[in-house]
């Protein structure tokens, strides 16, 4: 370009790198993408963001001329005749002439094949939508031209029918997804759905047979629920049973069950239970059957959610359990149906209708706790102890806090100060039994606080923290980090504020009624942190250094313990237990829960026995916070993770402050950190990153080198020593 600058049509002077030039083409270039449906482009500031039918189109090589004639013929009600004349005005046929010799053939092809085709018998678009029926019918064509137009076709149809499908399903089209996945298997096993599905099968399954079984009026469903004798007498031949019942369990079959749990009023968790139902062969079905789960609202029209779901040789004769969340409209539709789409094979089809009849919906959620002008609290002594005047959350909840002793919930977002709330209720409790102490002139150990958290690293941290503020108070305030073993009751009795994980405090408090445990039951204020982990089912692992630390971790199986369902039932339990305990003991205990703000507040103060209820809107946080959500469609995780890369970087770039980016695995820590560096270097910024002060007290040779460069990462298998670098 910059040797021939005239051929690109670049005026002479003035621009010798072409900047203008090539910004223009770039400019024009998009605005064409733009007006097809493939890009958002923002045309003041340059900014480009793909579409669903642009990463369609770029990922089965389709050009911006077929997706713009999609957009005018594929619509949401499209059946085969639509879908079949999406395909024909695709760009990759504009110069599929029709000669004039081979008009009569066309003509003569148009009335043999199935579908009808709109177009006009000597358009481009008809002859392509003739010979696709053509290739599927395995007609015989004269002439090497047409022959060689055909195999044309026929190699660029299953690609093109699947862009369809793909664009379908990200638009949300039913109807249009199924017949587009309908003509691309078609296509690709040259079998109408009309025909029996023996057919794919090819020599395998004899021609007489194949007609036998297409003249049966037995439907193709039924075949499979006959034995071999019973399919013998049925064609009339009982030597051919055992071989069409062979051929027969060839066809991939699923046994499909379905279970709906509400999760809100607009949400809805289903556990779809897909069971093989067929002989695998390594001739038919290779290594691997692909499907492709989709549930389409009672009507048929609307594809609610739909994901792919490939089932292996090796566990083919396992049941399959895949659970998915997808919405739910209001009012509550009849039924949603599930179907399982085969991805190659015609007539593997499997469907089962989800009933919401018996569905009883959550309640509606109340609105948040609004965040009320209020002026706040003066107290220098309250003030030394929170590390400052209390901000309007801790405002709006401290005579909750301060002055009063039933049980409370307060919710509100990370950052809000809540744990520095849950101090004021800590302080009431400990000024009051040291008031007591002093009254009846006993130690000061009658009844002690337990803070539990989720995990032994938060436990640890709230310890140290207590310790460095609290620890002088009235005469010595002492805290016992526990970790379960019988050898923590002595620590228990000793101390005033016990803190520990669900797991710990599970073992030191199961057996509450033995005599040696009175400790344990001796409790006046129960403080639950991070409590909306109790609904925590799939939420992941947070493993931590419990082998390292040793029992101060805070549990030997706190790694366990973090781990969804099990974390969630554990400290369901011991909350649950506090409650059971005051009932049977006749004595209040006050239970603070901490959590983020919630869907259910209502039901979780319900639960928990609170009298006063605080759950913030998730705006109402310190810090003002900005959501920006950039998905990515790729179903394989690490190209996905690849994918994600490049706005990673552009957003921690434009950020002018440090920036904390959350990623899946221990791996893709270590490698988005490298992968900044090497982008920082590839733009000839190495140190972009870079702030005075970096840890130098690392020993991992990897961290170290990228923490010198300012990017550092954290994961649960780091030495304890680089997690407090």
């Amino acid at each position: 370009m910059l040797r021939s600058p005239a051929l690109y049509g670049a005026a002479p002077g003035g621009d010798p790198a072409l900047e203008r030039r090539r910004g223009d083409l770039a400019h024009a270039a998009l605005v064409v993408l733009e007006r097809s449906g493939l890009v958002r482009y923002e045309r003041r500031g340059g900014d480009v963001l793909a579409t669903d039918a642009g990463r369609v189109a770029a990922h089965f090589y389709v050009g911006h001329r077929s997706v713009a004639a999609w957009r005018t013929e594929l619509r949401a009600d499209s059946g085969p005749m639509d879908v079949l004349q999406a395909f024909a005005q695709s760009d990759e046929f504009r110069q599929l002439a029709v000669r004039a010799d081979e008009r009569a053939e066309v003509a003569r092809l148009a009335e043999r094949v199935p579908v009808p085709v709109r177009d006009a018998a000597d358009s481009p678009a008809a002859k392509a939508a003739v010979l696709v029926q053509a290739h599927v019918a395995r007609l015989r064509l004269p002439g090497f031209a047409l022959a060689a137009d055909l195999a044309y076709v026929a190699a660029a149809a299953g690609r093109i029918f699947r862009a369809l499908f793909e664009l379908s399903r990200a638009r949300g089209w039913a109807r249009a997804a199924r017949e587009a996945l309908a003509w691309a298997r078609m296509v690709d096993r040259r079998t109408w759905a009309a025909e029996s599905p023996l057919r794919q099968l090819g020599k395998a399954a004899p021609p007489e047979l194949l007609r036998a079984v297409e003249r049966s009026p037995l439907p193709w469903a039924r075949l499979a629920d006959l034995g071999a004798a019973e399919l013998g007498e049925l064609l009339g031949a009982p030597r051919a049973g055992p071989l069409l019942h062979r051929l027969v369990h060839s066809v991939p079959r699923l046994a499909l069950r379905a279970h709906v749990q509400p999760l809100t009023r607009t949400l809805v968790r289903v556990a779809l239970r897909v069971t093989p139902d067929f002989a695998w062969s390594d001739a038919a079905h290779g290594a691997a059957e692909r499907f492709w789960v989709c549930v389409e609202d009672a009507a048929g029209a609307q594809l609610v959610h739909a994901e792919p779901l490939v089932i292996s040789q090796a566990h083919a004769a396992e049941e399959h359990v895949v659970e998915f969340a997808c919405a739910l409209a209001e009012p509550l539709p009849p039924q949603y149906f599930v179907a399982v789409l085969s991805d190659r094979w015609v007539g593997a089809d499997a469907r089962v209708a989800v009933s919401f009849r018996h569905v009883r919906l959550p309640e509606r959620a109340p609105p948040p706790t609004g965040l009320r002008d209020m002026q706040p609290v003066r107290d220098a002594g309250v003030e030394r102890l929170l590390g400052g005047a209390p901000n309007a959350v801790q405002t709006q909840a401290f005579h909750a806090l301060w002055g009063a002793d039933e049980s409370l919930l307060l919710a509100a977002a990370p950052g809000a100060g809540k744990t520095r709330a849950a101090d004021l209720a800590l302080l009431r409790f400990l000024a009051a039994e040291a008031a007591r102490a002093r009254a009846d002139g006993d130690a000061f150990v009658r009844q002690r606080a337990v803070y539990v958290a989720p995990f032994a690293a938060l436990v640890r941290a709230r310890a140290a923290d207590w310790r460095l503020r609290l620890g002088a108070l009235h005469g010595g305030t002492r805290f016992a980090v526990v970790s379960g073993d019988a050898a923590d009751l002595r620590r228990v009795e000793d101390a005033h504020v016990v803190l520990a994980t669900p797991g710990a405090w599970d073992r030191l408090s199961r057996r509450w009624r033995q005599k040696q445990r009175h400790a344990v039951r001796d409790v006046g204020l129960f403080i639950a942190d991070e409590v909306h982990w109790i609904g925590g089912a799939g939420l992941g692992a947070a493993a931590d250094d419990v082998a390292a630390a040793g029992p101060a971790a805070g549990g030997d199986d706190a790694g366990a313990d973090a781990v969804g369902d099990r974390l969630a039932a554990t400290y369901e339990a011991v909350v649950s237990r506090v409650r059971y305990m005051a009932a049977q003991l006749e004595r209040p205990i006050r239970i603070v829960a901490l959590a983020v703000p919630l869907a259910n507040a209502r039901d979780v103060a319900a639960w928990i026995g609170a009298a006063h209820v605080f759950n913030f809107h998730p705006a109402v946080r310190s810090a003002p916070l900005e959501i920006k959500i950039h998905a990515s469609g790729v179903a394989h995780f690490a190209s996905r993770m690849a994918a994600l890369v490049a706005p990673t970087y552009r957003a921690v770039c434009a950020s002018p402050l440090a920036s904390i980016v959350f990623v899946a695995t221990r791996r893709q820590c270590r490698a988005l950190a490298a992968e900044l560096l090497t982008r920082a270097a590839a733009d000839g910024a190495a140190d972009r990153f870079v702030a005075p002060g970096a840890a130098a007290s690392v020993r991992d040779a990897a961290l170290r080198e990228c923490v010198a460069l300012g990017v550092g990462y954290y994961h649960d298998a780091m030495a304890p020593g680089d997690r407090s670098a």
